[in-house]
Formats: C-alpha cells, structure tokens, sequence
C-alpha cells in the first residue's frame, strides 16, 4: 500500500516546516523554554507565565543568543540576534502541513477532539482504541493521548526505520538533550519507534482520499 499523493505532499510540507527560519517556529510555551520571549530582559518571568499556546496568531519579534544552547543570560545583549517567531503547538504540524494543500483536516487543538472530528470527516481513516494500521504511510498523523503525554507528529517513512516530525515542548526536548533555545526552530524528526517508546502511540489517522 502506498500513501495518498495528498498524504505525500503534507509531509513535504511539515518538512518545509521544519526548516522554516524566518519566521522561526518556536513551541508555544513562554514560561520554561529558558527564552526572553516578550523582550524585557528576563527569561522566564513572570510576564511570560501564559498558558501553552497563547500566541499562535501573527508574528513575534524574540531576542536570542548567537550560537548552541546558549540563552540571552549567557552572553552580552550587544551579541544577542533579533528574529521574527510564530508560535505552535504540536498538532499545529499536522493541521497546517493537511491545511495548506487544501486537505479537509479538524482544527481542534486538542487531541482528543482533534481525532474525534477527523473521524467524521470524508477522506479519513482514523484508529483508536487500541487499533493501529498494519504499517505506517508517509503523512500519517499518529499521537499519544494518554494521562501523562499528549504529543502528536506526522510521520515520515524510512528504508531502515521511520521518523515522526513533530514539536516537542521545550522541557521534553530538554530532558532528551535536543533542545537549543538559540536555535531558530523547534521541530525535530526522531525515529517513530523512540517516539512510541517514550511517549507511546494511541492514535492514527490516515488520509486515504474522498
């Protein structure tokens, strides 16, 4: 089986995403991504204590330190770059890669509505509950939606293993060593089986077509 043309052509735009610099893409979660992102000289403060996803419409100006894992407290505010940044969460992967190609996709941000309302849409082919397709297809939308973990991503097949592009927050990232705050984008590809192992996969939505 192969993946819908459609289905191939969101995961080439989820990989745009990913390299997408200008504006960057950051997650959006202002209060423990060790960023200054309201430019006023604090990194985490109290003014940036919002909750994760306020800020998904337009462009921000954010203030981040020159080079690797450095924050704007490490180096002096003359050596500090000035980037425009739009804000994500995870599932606005998913949803802008389908979005964009003019694919019918839910627009809930949250996943359990998010794959409730694409199992009533024409053209999808959902899995929950404890089912999962035989194999996975490029473009596929898998996600954990458990107690501890809700996390979604698109998938990415591979001669040896696939991938999952996703979002990761920054203290996830952080804690698996993939997190830069100087970096101009926080979408990352990681084996789809380190994705399942950490996080686990209850979910998975495919775009067969109408």
């Amino acid at each position: 089986m192969t993946a819908h043309p459609q289905a191939i052509a969101a995961l080439a735009q989820a990989q745009r995403m990913m390299s997408q610099t200008n504006p960057g893409i950051w997650f959006d979660s202002w209060y423990n991504d060790l960023r200054d992102n309201n430019n006023d000289g604090a990194i985490d403060d109290a003014g940036e204590k919002s909750p994760d996803g306020s800020h998904h419409a337009g462009i921000y100006t954010a203030k981040v330190a020159p080079i690797g894992r450095l924050t704007v407290s490490d180096v002096p505010d003359s050596l500090l770059r000035t980037i425009p940044v739009t804000y994500r969460v995870c599932i606005d992967v998913p949803i802008e890669s389908y979005a964009a190609i003019g694919v019918p996709i839910a627009r809930s941000r949250w996943i359990p509505t998010f794959f409730a309302t694409l199992q009533a849409l024409p053209g999808w082919q959902v899995w929950l509950h404890g089912n999962r397709p035989s194999s996975l297809l490029d473009g596929d939308i898998v996600a954990a939606n458990n107690p501890a973990h809700q996390h979604a991503g698109i998938v990415e097949t591979g001669v040896v293993y696939d991938s999952v592009i996703n979002l990761p927050g920054p203290s996830s990232a952080r804690r698996y060593g993939m997190y830069s705050p100087s970096g101009y984008n926080d979408m990352a590809k990681v084996p789809r089986f380190l994705f399942e192992q950490v996080l686990g996969i209850e979910c998975y939505a495919r775009w067969v077509g109408k």
